[in-house]
C-alpha cells in the first residue's frame, strides 16, 4: 500500500517544529536581554560614579595653577593681598573655570577671604567649621603633616605632588562639589613663613550644565536630576553621597537596555527565518532585494568618496576642479564672474611638526568647520592638499570676495581647542578672478595662489588680489636665481663681520654674514635671496661658500672666535658632516674656533639623524649656538636633548628693553635658563650703551649690534683685532665710526 503525502504532511509538522523552535528561542532571549538589561544598568551607574570623580579632578587640575604658584605662597600665605585674592582667586576662577564659591583658610583655620560668583562675601556659603568641610580641612592638614616642610628649593627637589581633598556635599539645598586644596610654591622663588601653609576651599554646583558635560561623556540619554516622583520606564538611577553616606542627589537617565536592543533586532530576523520556511521564492526576492541596495549604497559611498576628502568631508580636488569648469562655462552664457579663493593656514606645519599628525588632522578637522560655517551654500569649499583650501564663487563681486576673505581670516585667528590644549594659528589667502570662460581651471588656481604667495609675504593673517605684477614679479625672481647660481659659481659673493664683544666693550668674536652685490641691483639683502637660494635648491652650493670663505678669512685673527649660521636645509644633507670636516681638512682651521648658529626650526624634527649630525659637529669641536632664542617654539627638552652650548636672544626682545618691563623679565629667564643649564648666552641687536649695561647686569655681557658695529670686510675685522691684540683701545663701542665707514 503507498503512502501518499499530503503538503499539510510536511509543512505542519514542520511549521509546528519551527514554532517550538522560535519559542524556546524566544523564551531564551528573554532572559539574556533581562540579564543584559540588568549588567548595563549596574555598568552605567559605575560610569557615572567614576564620571562624577573624574570630573572632581578635572576641576581640581584646573584650579591648581591658580594654587600651586609662588604668587599664591606670596599674597595668600606671606602677606594676605585681598586684591590679589579677588583678582586670581574669586574672579579668575569664576570667570575661567566656572568655580561658584571660593573660601581662603589661612593656618590657623580663619576664613580671611570669601567670594560667591566672582564677587567678595562676607560669609561662605557654608562654614569651615561644618562637619564636611572640617573634615576635607582636616583631610588636607593630615597629609601636609604626613609629608612635612618643603625643601628651600622646591623647583630643582623636584615639586612633590599637590595635596587636596574633594567630597560631594549639600550646600543651601543644592548639590556641589567642594574641593580643598593646600597653596604651594611651584619654582621656589617664594616660601611658607610656617610649617602650615593657608588652604583654598572651591565649590562648583552640580548643575545643568555639569550634568551636559557628563552627559557628553558617557553618551547617556536624558541625564538629569531626579525630581522626586516615582520611577519611569526605562530609567536608571545613580546616588551620589557626602563622606557621612548622606544622598545629596540623585541623578536618572535613559538607561541604554541593550538586551532590549537586541531584542528588537533579533525579532525580524525571526521573522524573516519563518517567512523563509513558507517561501523559497520570497527569500529570493529578498535577497536580490537587498543586494541591489547593498550595490547602490557602495555605488553611492565611492562616488562620495571619488569628490570628498576623507578626512574634513569636503570637496576633494577632482569636486573643485568640476565645480570650477561649471562656473566658467556659466559665464560664458551669462557674461558673468568665477572667483576663486585659495586659503593656507598659517604656523599649522609648526603645529604639526610639534605635536604630530594626529593633532595636526584634529586642527584641519576643526579649521574645516569654521571656513564651512563662513560659506555660503552656493559658495564651494574644498580641501586641496595638507593645509591648503580653496572656495569657488559664482557671480560674485570683489567687495563680496574681500567680504568673504576677511571673515575667514578673522574666524582663524580664534583660538582651537584641541586634545593637547589651546593653539593659535591664522590663515592667508589669495584671490584671483576672471570673466573669461576660456580661462583653464588651473590658470585661476595658479593666479590665486600667486596671491596667496604675496598674502604671506606681506606679513600674513590677510587676503590679496592677484594681479599682473605678480606674474612680472615671478620673472624677476627666476632671473634672480640664475643670476644667484652664477655668483655663487663666479664667487661673485662676499662675506663680511659683525664684531662680538664682552661687558668691558672687547672683541670676543665675528659673526659671518654673506653679501651679495648685484652689479644692476646694487645690494641685495640676505633676507631676500636666503629663501629665493631654499626654495631653487641652491642652498647647499651658498652653506658650502659661507663655510668655506668664513674659515679661509679667519685666518686674519687667530684666537677670535667666528660664527657661521647653518639652515635647516643644510643640515639635513646626509653629507653635510662630512662635507664641513672636509672644509676644515682643507682650509687648516681649529674648529673648537667656531660656533655653528642654527634656528629653533632644525630641532623641532627630533628626529635620530638630526641627533646624530648635530652630535657629529659637536664632537668635531664645533660650537653649537640656537640664534633667535625665544621667537619660536622655545623648549627646554630642545636644550636639554640637543648638544646646544649658547643661545643668542632675538635682537626683537633686546629693541624693547627700554620701553617693555615684560621684555626685561622675559630676557632676565632666558638669561637664568640659560645659567641653569651651563649655557653661554650673547644677545644680538645691542644698539644703545644703555641695553648693553642692562643686559650686563642681568649676566649676559656678551653682545653685538650697531652699538659696537656693523658687519666690515675681513681687512677691517683683522686691523682691530691687531690693534686690540697690540694695546690699542680696548673698548669696542669706541671705534664705532671707523667700523660704519
Amino acid at each position: 500500500m503507498q503512502v501518499r503525502y499530503s503538503k499539510t504532511d510536511i509543512s505542519l509538522p514542520l511549521a509546528v517544529m519551527s514554532g517550538l523552535v522560535l519559542l524556546s528561542a524566544l523564551l531564551a532571549t528573554i532572559l539574556l536581554v533581562n540579564r543584559f538589561d540588568l549588567a548595563a544598568r549596574m555598568r552605567e551607574q559605575k560610569l557615572v560614579e567614576n564620571a562624577m570623580l573624574d570630573r572632581s579632578n578635572e576641576i581640581a587640575s584646573s584650579v591648581l595653577p591658580q594654587v600651586v604658584w609662588d604668587d599664591a605662597v606670596r599674597h595668600l600665605d606671606n602677606k594676605f593681598d585681598l586684591q590679589w585674592a579677588r583678582d586670581n582667586l574669586g574672579v579668575y576662577l569664576h570667570h575661567s573655570q566656572g568655580v561658584d564659591f571660593v573660601s581662603v583658610v589661612d593656618r590657623h583655620g580663619s576664613v580671611i577671604y570669601n567670594s560667591i560668583a566672582g564677587a567678595d562675601a562676607e560669609s561662605p556659603p557654608i562654614s569651615s567649621k561644618a562637619p564636611l568641610v572640617r573634615n576635607l580641612l582636616e583631610r588636607v592638614r593630615a597629609a601636609e603633616e604626613a609629608r612635612g616642610p618643603l625643601p628651600a628649593n622646591v623647583y630643582r627637589s623636584g615639586l612633590p605632588a599637590p595635596i587636596k581633598a574633594s567630597s560631594i556635599m549639600a550646600v543651601s539645598g543644592k548639590p556641589y562639589v567642594v574641593m580643598a586644596l593646600l597653596v604651594e610654591p611651584d619654582f621656589g622663588r617664594s616660601r611658607l613663613r610656617e610649617a602650615r601653609a593657608p588652604i583654598v576651599l572651591v565649590g562648583v554646583n552640580i548643575d545643568a550644565d555639569f550634568l551636559k558635560v557628563l552627559s557628553s561623556r558617557l553618551l547617556l540619554d536624558g541625564l538629569h536630576f531626579n525630581d522626586g516622583r516615582s520611577d519611569k520606564p526605562g530609567e536608571a538611577h545613580s546616588v551620589a553621597r557626602d563622606a557621612l553616606g548622606r544622598a545629596v542627589v540623585t541623578l536618572d537617565w535613559i538607561s541604554a537596555r541593550p538586551g532590549r536592543k537586541v531584542l528588537n533586532d533579533i525579532g525580524p530576523v525571526i521573522l524573516l527565518i519563518a517567512s523563509l520556511l513558507l517561501s523559497a521564492m520570497l527569500l529570493l526576492y529578498r535577497r536580490s532585494h537587498r543586494i541591489a541596495t547593498g550595490l547602490v549604497a557602495s555605488e553611492a559611498r565611492a562616488t562620495h568618496l571619488a569628490y570628498h576628502d576623507t578626512l574634513t568631508g569636503l570637496a576633494n580636488r577632482a569636486m573643485f576642479v568640476r565645480r570650477l569648469e561649471e562656473g566658467l562655462s556659466r559665464i560664458g552664457r551669462n557674461d558673468g564672474t568665477v572667483t576663486v579663493l585659495c586659503l593656507d593656514l598659517d604656523r599649522f606645519k609648526e603645529i604639526n611638526d610639534t605635536y604630530g599628525h594626529l593633532v595636526g588632522d584634529e586642527l584641519i578637522r576643526q579649521a574645516a568647520g569654521r571656513l564651512a560655517g563662513q560659506c555660503r551654500a552656493h559658495e564651494v569649499l574644498a580641501r586641496l592638499s595638507g593645509d591648503e583650501f580653496a572656495i569657488v564663487q559664482v557671480d560674485a563681486s570683489a567687495a563680496d570676495a574681500a567680504a568673504l576673505a576677511r571673515r575667514l581670516c578673522d574666524v582663524m585667528t580664534r583660538p582651537f581647542e584641541l586634545s593637547t590644549g589651546r593653539v593659535f594659528i591664522s590663515c592667508s589667502i589669495g584671490i584671483a578672478r576672471s570673466t573669461d570662460a576660456a580661462t583653464e581651471p588651473v590658470e585661476l588656481l595658479r593666479q590665486a595662489d600667486l596671491g596667496l604667495y604675496r598674502a604671506k609675504q606681506t606679513g600674513r593673517s590677510r587676503y590679496c588680489f592677484f594681479d599682473t605684477e605678480m606674474d612680472m614679479m615671478i620673472g624677476v625672481r627666476r632671473l634672480l636665481e640664475e643670476e644667484l647660481r652664477a655668483a655663487i659659481r663666479s664667487g661673485a659673493l662676499t662675506m663680511a663681520y659683525q664684531p662680538q664683544v664682552d661687558g668691558q666693550g672687547r672683541l670676543t668674536g665675528v659673526e659671518a654674514l654673506i653679501r651679495w652685490c648685484h652689479p644692476q641691483r646694487g645690494e641685495i639683502s640676505p633676507a631676500y635671496f636666503i629663501p629665493i637660494a631654499e626654495q631653487c635648491g641652491l642652498i647647499h652650493e651658498l652653506g658650502i661658500f659661507t663655510l668655506r670663505q668664513a674659515f679661509v678669512d679667519s685666518h686674519q685673527w687667530v684666537g677670535l672666535r667666528t660664527a657661521i649660521n647653518v639652515s635647516a636645509n643644510q643640515l639635513q644633507a646626509k653629507d653635510f658632516l662630512s662635507t664641513v670636516l672636509q672644509l676644515v681638512a682643507e682650509t687648516g682651521v681649529d674648529p673648537a674656533n667656531f660656533d655653528l648658529e642654527i634656528t629653533e626650526g632644525v630641532l623641532l624634527r627630533d628626529d635620530p639623524d638630526m641627533h646624530a649630525m648635530l652630535a657629529g659637529l659637536r664632537d668635531a669641536g664645533f660650537g653649537l649656538a640656537l640664534d633667535d632664542f625665544g621667537t619660536g617654539y622655545s623648549s627646554l627638552s630642545y636644550l636639554s636633548s640637543y648638544p646646544i652650548n649658547k643661545i643668542k636672544i632675538d635682537r626683537s626682545f633686546v629693541a624693547n628693553l627700554s620701553r617693555d618691563r615684560a621684555s626685561k623679565e622675559v630676557v632676565t629667564a632666558m638669561i637664568r635658563l640659560a645659567r641653569a643649564l651651563r649655557l653661554s648666552v650673547i644677545a644680538e641687536g645691542v644698539e644703545t650703551i644703555e641695553q648693553h649695561a642692562w643686559l650686563s647686569s642681568v649676566g649676559c655681557p656678551d653682545a653685538q649690534g650697531y652699538l659696537f658695529g656693523s658687519a666690515a670686510a675681513c681687512e677691517e675685522i683683522r686691523r682691530l683685532w691687531m690693534s686690540s691684540e697690540c694695546g690699542g683701545r680696548s673698548r669696542l663701542h669706541h671705534d664705532i665710526p671707523a667700523l660704519v665707514a
